[in-house]
């Protein structure tokens, strides 16, 4: 059996490394000038700042579920590595979005689709396993923990029907237009962060 505390450790160092790396992807431009970092970065650096807020706000969640089990089984240590595993592709697809992405030519109308779609599919695939990661942790643990866990503000919010359809539309929306993979992570990010504001056991 795995011990909590070294579970939340285990997550920690995952979450640090998906951090950093998505730090290591800003070019450093040869001049000296704030202007030519920006240049090069600007886009990027819109969606590093998203995905820093994304990352922060699973981790948030994350650990306040974690707190409220009482013991960790093998599914729920399985469930927590798939939940991670999406949340690992982070800084390869956001380099990618905020690098192709053309946001000040013709407002982004031309970016190219893959990348952005990889990302939001991305988003979704972590929402999915934190949706399957709090039934197992409710599943393997006692009715007070359950009753915690389904009365998080972002469960409850990722495992409904409106959520679901929001998922087929906005998905659409990047197909056709793509920098509104940015615009649906301010908001939904913007709103998961309103959400986090779990009780206290």
């Amino acid at each position: 059996m795995v011990d909590k505390g070294r579970l939340a450790g285990f997550v920690d160092a995952i979450i640090a490394v998906v951090m950093t790396i998505m730090l290591l992807e800003f070019h450093s431009p040869k001049s000296g000038l704030m202007s030519d970092f920006l240049k090069t970065n600007l886009v990027y650096l819109i969606a590093y700042l998203l995905s820093f807020i994304y990352v922060t706000t699973a981790w948030f969640n994350h650990q306040f579920m974690l707190h409220t089990v009482k013991i960790i089984t093998r599914k729920m240590y399985i469930a927590t590595v798939i939940w991670l595993l999406s949340l690992s592709l982070l800084p390869v697809l956001a380099a990618w979005t905020g690098q192709t992405m053309t946001l000040f030519q013709d407002f982004g109308t031309h970016s190219p689709k893959a990348p952005a779609l990889l990302f939001m599919l991305m988003i979704f695939c972590w929402s999915f396993g934190f949706v399957n990661m709090g039934k197992v942790y409710m599943k393997d643990n006692p009715e007070e923990t359950q009753q915690l866990i389904r009365e998080m503000g972002v469960y409850r919010y990722l495992g409904g029907r409106f959520y679901r359809f929001l998922m087929v539309l906005s998905i659409l929306m990047t197909y056709f237009y793509p920098p509104f993979v940015f615009i649906w992570t301010t908001g939904e990010m913007t709103y998961a962060a309103y959400r986090s504001h779990n009780h206290e056991s």
